[in-house]
């Protein structure tokens, strides 16, 4: 442990960064919760609310989930890609469960139905920029091999271009007005009996800025705003070499006192010649 620490202290000091390191690990998924669930399947679908302050005339960067792990249902949108009625302050989203209207004509409703609302302080409807901007992202229960996201115009259900959002079961569509949206999953399917939770990575990246969460409302942030958590691990003989060599680069970098003179050092003495044989003289005969 104290070598990783000294190893983490040497790397922040010859390459400073503004913040924590991020170190990305496993997420446990939460099965999925329904709101009527079927014979064995767990319930308890969660809602979202957040509201975020308006500053000059564009929109800020909002993204808001409900609290399961992964959340179920998300919406992310860009600063200045929100619609507001003149006068907007604040921008209040709801995300809630909802039993759904109709059956849709061209598949099966794969989990629940979400109402995703968004209104302005005095209960202005805000909606989406034409050009793009604001996403949504649906979670299905487990083994959905795709699905495709609708919303409900209010007497039929309209497909959305749906794209996979990179992790299982998961899906993200561009939005531009509110109201009732699900996963449609082809006909025929059927939902995989609930298991115990299995570790699986958390859904797409969005906006790191989030609007101030209304007390008690249980809304979560989007994946990779929370709190960084930094993992120190690893096998100590290597943690030990890695500090060493650190700290022998760090010496070598020290810089020398002002003033200081390199000392020199007397050569050394010439080391002696062996003694050399007498010549050996010859008779004559």
């Amino acid at each position: 442990m104290a070598c990783g620490l000294v190893v983490i202290v040497g790397s922040q000091r010859l390459a400073p960064i503004a913040g924590p390191p991020l170190y990305d690990g496993v997420i446990v998924e939460d099965p999925y919760k329904w709101l009527s669930p079927p014979a064995g399947y767990p319930g308890g679908a969660q809602g979202a609310s957040a509201s975020g302050a308006v500053s000059g005339a564009q929109s800020p960067n909002m993204g808001v989930g409900t609290a399961e792990q992964p959340p179920q249902a998300q919406i992310f949108a860009g600063e200045g890609f929100l619609v507001m009625p003149p006068g907007t302050t604040t921008i209040k989203v709801s995300i809630e469960p909802v039993q759904p209207a109709a059956q849709p004509a061209d598949g099966l409703i794969a989990g629940n139905v979400y109402r995703f609302s968004l209104t302005n302080q005095s209960g202005g409807a805000i909606t989406g920029d034409p050009t793009g901007g604001v996403t949504i992202v649906l979670r299905g229960p487990a083994s959905l091999p795709t699905a495709t996201i609708e919303r409900f115009s209010g007497s039929a259900w309209s497909p959305l271009q749906t794209d996979p959002a990179g992790a299982p079961n998961m899906f993200t569509a561009v939005v531009t007005d509110f109201g009732d949206f699900s996963l449609v999953a082809p006909a025929g399917w059927v939902p995989a009996s609930p298991g115990p939770a299995v570790p699986a990575q958390v859904g797409p990246a969005g906006p790191q800025v989030t609007p101030a969460t209304t007390p008690g409302s249980g809304a979560a942030s989007p994946p990779g705003s929370g709190p960084p958590t930094l993992l120190i691990g690893g096998v100590a003989g290597l943690a030990l070499v890695s500090a060493a060599g650190v700290l022998v680069w760090l010496r070598s970098r020290r810089p020398k006192p002002a003033g200081a003179l390199p000392v020199r050092r007397p050569p050394p003495p010439p080391s002696p010649s062996p003694p050399r044989r007498p010549p050996v003289s010859r008779r004559r005969r």
